[in-house]
């Protein structure tokens, strides 16, 4: 017998949280939808269905009566398994959240960020600032007004409130002293590598079909080589890509087809794929419930950029990618031979967008925002004042300012989703890769050799029972050491820079 039915507090708890959950898992698809098939004219009524949701997802999880539930609980918490008071301290947390937030400001925001978003991609697609800092001028004091209701109640900084609901456990007390060992050591390196790099020959451009439908195929091939099983699998274009989270045996992500930047594809593929493989393999008997979420969003990002950067970029896995890319699009094999393609994916500080960046680049491109985005909540920066904020530390990060916005300040859709608190998950996201691949491959090295064959077996091997099934079971400090056996550092990603860019080989 389960023991939380001699818990009825825990199993009323259970309930309402994994409707919740299941809900929420909705709302997702709503979410995809609204980003790859929804007419650009149904914006109003979508927010209308998003907000609706919220609100029952609240009604669940922070009614009248939960801190009564939770109390009760409590005192007879030693009737619960191991998993099951993890679950009861992820529906506390949870529920601290939501009833922090009064309903009404909830309903709003979701109304504002579902007009946004097609603000926003009319906006990129125009380059036009000012039509998206209008939309974003009545979101920014709803998010600040959030941020201040959570702080108050969670006792903490308005910022590491927001960031509380995505990567629990994590601070800007933790994130200030890593971003700023990066921030020393990223652009120093960058300025070797691109000396280095400038006496390679130059690389043939790739070409051949890349017709839309052809990178759709190669990007499901990519998908069944990391692991997919293409019965739970879809793969669709939108304008930024994501993977859907929360709904078990519905694998879908979406990529970007480019017929002038081919490598995007098949490195977002790449990206996106690892999301889902995370997914993909979270325990499904506590599937819709916290406990069976995954371990917050820098754990999520290591799992897309072990794939992508740490297993796509190595030179085993290129060697087979190259052979690949060659049979998809056809074109003049010269620029498909393994020295080629090696040397078009480790070429570095050249572009201004952070989903195309290369490895080195790409954690400046999350401290750039992070630096932004905790002025704009705490008022020190206005919006109107935005772009040339980002012109003026994109200066100092990379030596260079981005054209115009669409490359600089409206290249992400965070904001407009009224995501607050999030970025930082995708440069800490990159020294736990490092952390985990590094570990991964002392352990056993086959996760590297076999990727000569685009083999990603022995890595889902050892990732699988260290870092997915185990959800949300335990804390993520826990989760790290017990994966790496050490905390969470910068030590493996410096580690792995140095010798991809500047000690390895390149043909």
């Amino acid at each position: 017998m389960n023991r939380a039915n001699d818990n009825r507090a825990y199993r009323e708890l259970h309930e309402r949280f994994e409707t919740a959950g299941k809900l929420g898992a909705a709302r997702n698809t709503l979410f995809w939808d609204s980003q790859t098939y929804m007419p650009p004219g149904a914006a109003w009524s979508r927010g209308e269905q998003l907000a609706a949701i919220d609100t029952t997802c609240s009604q669940l999880t922070a009614g009248p009566d939960t801190a009564d539930l939770f109390c009760t609980a409590d005192d007879a918490a030693e009737l619960l398994s191991p998993t099951e008071r993890s679950n009861l301290n992820e529906m506390r947390r949870m529920w601290r959240h939501n009833a922090a937030v009064p309903k009404l400001l909830l309903q709003e925001k979701a109304r504002q960020v579902a007009l946004l978003q097609g603000i926003w991609v009319q906006a990129k697609q125009a380059n036009d600032f000012h039509a998206f800092a209008s939309g974003f001028e009545l979101l920014m004091p709803l998010t600040r007004e959030i941020a201040q209701a959570k702080a108050d109640a969670l006792g903490l900084a308005p910022y590491d409130a927001l960031m509380d609901e995505f990567d629990p456990g994590l601070s800007m007390a933790l994130i200030d002293p890593i971003f700023a060992e990066l921030e020393c050591f990223l652009p120093a390196l960058l300025v070797q590598v691109i000396e280095r790099q400038s006496t390679w020959p130059a690389e043939i451009p790739y070409s051949g079909d890349f017709s839309a439908e052809r990178q759709r195929a190669l990007s499901y091939r990519l998908a069944e080589a990391v692991g997919h099983d293409l019965k739970h699998v879809r793969i669709d274009a939108a304008p930024h890509p994501f993977a859907l989270a929360g709904s078990p045996g519905d694998n879908r992500f979406t990529t970007r087809f480019d017929a002038g930047n081919i490598g995007f594809a098949v490195m977002a593929t790449l990206h996106e794929a690892g999301h889902a493989l995370y997914e993909a393999n979270l325990p499904r008997a506590q599937a819709f419930t916290p406990v069976g979420n995954a371990r917050g969003a820098t754990a999520h990002e290591s799992q897309s950029l072990m794939v992508e950067k740490q297993a796509g970029r190595s030179r085993e896995f290129l060697g087979w990618l190259a052979s690949q890319m060659a049979e998809a699009f056809g074109g003049d094999p010269a620029c498909w031979t393994f020295a080629n393609v090696v040397r078009t994916n480790r070429r570095v500080g050249v572009g201004y967008i952070r989903v195309e960046a290369d490895e080195i680049s790409y954690p400046l491109h999350v401290i750039l925002r992070y630096r932004i985005e905790r002025a704009l909540l705490d008022g020190d920066l206005k919006i109107a004042d935005l772009p040339d904020a980002w012109s003026d530390l994109s200066q100092s990060l990379f030596g260079r300012r981005p054209p115009d916005h669409a490359h600089g300040c409206l290249q992400d859709i965070h904001w407009a989703m009224g995501l607050f608190g999030y970025f930082p998950n995708y440069a800490l996201g990159s020294s736990l890769a490092a952390q985990l691949f590094e570990r991964a491959v002392q352990d056993d090295a086959a996760v590297i050799d076999r990727l000569s064959d685009g083999d990603f077996g022995p890595y889902r091997a050892w990732v699988v029972p260290r870092i997915h099934e185990r959800a949300s079971q335990v804390s993520f400090a826990q989760l790290v050491e017990d994966a790496t056996g050490a905390p969470l550092s910068v030590a493996a990603l410096k580690r792995h820079l140095q010798r991809r860019y500047l000690e390895e080989d390149v043909p």
